[in-house]
């Protein structure tokens, strides 16, 4: 190994950093960019704004401190920049005059805003926000001995009443408002019962598109949404597409008669049994239309990563300026490419596609230029842009905010693994130690991804490296399930999780174990969320596993309902438990949890509100009446998201933990 190199540390996880979204200006010559960085020494995430020139250059930083600066949106004239920020412990909008000065909060510290737009005539921006409770106001301003003289509970009365990462329903509704970009009284352009997404002025200034689940019983069907508009005065509000499944982002045609969305038309509960596509409809209403009918893939990142967090959202879609055209991002083969489709001919082609994962795009107003956020599985996301008015055009590179920690340590490149199984074939990755010699015999590590329907793939993992460079091979694979191989593929998982997945990674690990340098007694297993599911699931049904870790994981569907996708599951499953018991109970970890004989370190967050902790210390307690060796980590205040978003010395400690298991294990 040159002595200029060293292998990844834990640390390495905080010295890289990740950029959030890219803002491409009004003219093309400028993009704003969040990055977003881990201080272990405070133990908090933060984010800040960064500018830099379209053909790059040295970057500028924007705004500074302790918070989490992000979304960053360019005014019309390209004078100001629009951003959130939580610098006043309230998600709000801030406004920074690009020709100098210091950022103004626009919207009010009572409301937390979610997302924002400005109008093309530059007068207005509009916002999706939800009222904060008197509880959180009182926490806000840290008024603590009123908070301590009062009841402190929570009154559940919806059925989708909490979501990991926010915690539980505040009792209030998100509604559409609009404030004048000078300053100005905040007019607030929709109320009821329900909540009022994602706001999007039209072309003319004069209407608001906003996405919400207007249904009789929408907590029962809550992946459902639909367009409406309203007019940006205020006004009656029109209700756009009628139909069943969900929209997860759209946009207006440049001549604001169309809109185009990435969604399906599936019904309750079937937010995975359909390819997300993008369709293509009138702005006054009407039917729908499919206008990338010949893509068999999501055209949504669902790639998983650590570096960069996986966010389940998808871009607009990227209308091109004369109409004809739009422009997405499709998942396929582990990779995050970019395609275009011409709307009347319903013809896809794709535009950018390689060994990486694209996980943003956002375009110019005028000239047909793209800024896209691109990682690989050896460099986290950097800034490129993309002249997408020319043929065979290459992207341009305009940012290394990483070159620094990378030029310093060796990765090893992922190595494709491909395996045959039947008529179809698994794909994946094995990164073998730095200064790997086939004639030595190492320890290997599976890993398996969450989801799901997600994909392993061209992102980078900080985790697997580090882990290689601790002397493991790790080999991560996409099984049946996964995304980014097609629709039936991903359907093979339906009402049978731990069937046809199961054969598929072990055949991963039987292939590579042939090659001769894997010592076959030292064999480990891992994996969160749906991969710590599957990691219950093999170990009670095969022991050639020397240890194993499973983390935030599901071990018995039938108290899974408490989930906040607990209505997923029941459609992955097949059945409810009262409807079926038994099958529910068939299709549960805790079936065989006697069968156990592997080790078992169980890594959870005490505020996971997608696989709740119950499930963590039911299967700790059963393991442990059973006499078996077991563990149990509980991490305090993290939710699911903890390897990706979670307070830094709880990751590196994580991490440490994995580390120390697999090793007392030998």
């Amino acid at each position: 190994m040159p002595a200029s190199k060293r292998r990844i540390t834990i640390e390495d996880l905080f010295r890289l950093r990740t950029i959030n979204q890219a803002a491409i200006s009004p003219d093309g010559s400028r993009v704003a960019l969040s990055v977003k960085r881990g201080d272990p020494r405070k133990n908090k995430n933060f984010a800040s704004l960064y500018l830099v020139g379209a053909k790059g250059g040295r970057l500028r930083r924007l705004t500074a401190g302790h918070h989490m600066d992000t979304l960053p949106e360019w005014s019309p004239d390209g004078k100001a920049l629009a951003f959130l920020s939580n610098r006043d412990k309230c998600s709000a909008i801030w406004l920074l005059p690009m020709e100098g000065g210091e950022p103004t909060r626009l919207t009010d510290k009572d409301h937390d805003v979610s997302s924002f737009a400005f109008s093309p005539d530059g007068k207005l921006i509009c916002y999706a926000a939800k009222a904060k409770s008197e509880r959180e106001k009182l926490q806000r301003d840290e008024k603590k001995d009123q908070l301590e003289t009062q009841p402190d509970y929570e009154h559940v009365t919806r059925l989708f009443y909490k979501y990991d990462g926010e915690g539980f329903w505040n009792g209030q509704y998100s509604h559409i408002w609009v404030i004048p970009v000078r300053g100005g009284k905040a007019v607030r352009l929709t109320d009821g019962n329900h909540d009022d997404l994602s706001p999007q002025f039209s072309p003319d200034s004069r209407r608001i598109a906003f996405l919400s689940n207007r249904l009789p019983d929408p907590d029962r069907e809550i992946e459902n949404a639909d367009i409406f508009t309203v007019p940006s005065k205020g006004g009656r509000i029109k209700q756009i597409t009628r139909r069943r499944g969900p929209v997860l982002n759209y946009s207006w045609s440049p001549d604001g008669r169309h809109f185009a969305f990435v969604g399906h038309m599936g019904k309750s509960g079937e937010f995975f049994h359909h390819n997300m596509h993008v369709w293509v409809m009138p702005a006054s209403g009407g039917a729908a239309r499919n206008v990338t009918p010949d893509i068999d893939n999501h055209c949504v990142n669902f790639t998983v990563a650590d570096v960069p967090a996986l966010t389940f959202t998808a871009d607009p879609p990227m209308w091109s300026s004369d109409g004809r055209k739009v422009r997405f991002i499709v998942s396929e083969q582990g990779a995050c490419n970019l395609y275009e489709t011409e709307v009347r001919r319903r013809k896809s082609r794709p535009i950018l596609v390689g060994d990486h994962v694209i996980l943003g795009a956002s375009k110019a107003a005028h000239p047909e230029r793209a800024a896209l956020v691109i990682g690989t599985q050896t460099e986290p996301n950097e800034v490129f842009v993309l002249d997408l008015g020319c043929d065979g055009a290459t992207p341009r590179q305009i940012t290394h905010i990483n070159r620094t920690p990378l030029n310093q340590i060796r990765l090893t490149t992922p190595e494709p693994v491909t395996c045959r199984r039947g008529r179809h074939s698994v794909r994946g990755w094995l990164i073998k130690p730095p200064g790997f010699s086939p004639k030595r015999k190492y320890p290997l590590i599976l890993q398996i991804h969450g989801g799901p329907h997600t994909q392993y793939g061209h992102g980078f993992f900080h985790e697997m490296h580090w882990l290689a460079a601790q002397g493991y091979l790790v080999l991560f694979t996409n099984p049946r399930g996964s995304v980014g191989y097609g629709l039936q593929y991903l359907l093979a998982l339906k009402h049978r999780w731990g069937i046809p997945d199961t054969p598929d990674v072990l055949a991963c690990v039987d292939k590579i174990v042939r090659r001769g340098y894997v010592d076959r007694k030292r064999l480990y297993i891992t994996g969160g969320s749906y991969g710590g599911f599957m990691t219950n699931w093999i170990i009670a049904r095969d022991h050639r596993f020397r240890a194993a870790v499973t983390q935030r994981s599901v071990y018995n569907m039938e108290s899974m309902l408490a989930s906040d996708y607990g209505w997923f599951l029941a459609k992955e499953v097949g059945a409810a438990p009262w409807q079926d018991p038994a099958r529910v109970r068939r299709a549960s970890p805790c079936a065989k949890a006697k069968n156990i004989k592997t080790p078992l370190l169980i890594i959870h967050s005490t505020d996971d509100l997608r696989c709740p902790v119950a499930q963590a210390e039911e299967m700790y307690c059963t393991l442990k009446y059973l006499g078996k060796e077991v563990e149990m980590v509980q991490f305090r205040g993290e939710s699911h998201g903890l390897s990706r978003g979670g307070r830094p010395q709880n990751r590196a400690e994580r991490l440490r933990r994995i580390l120390d298991w697999f090793q007392r294990h030998k």
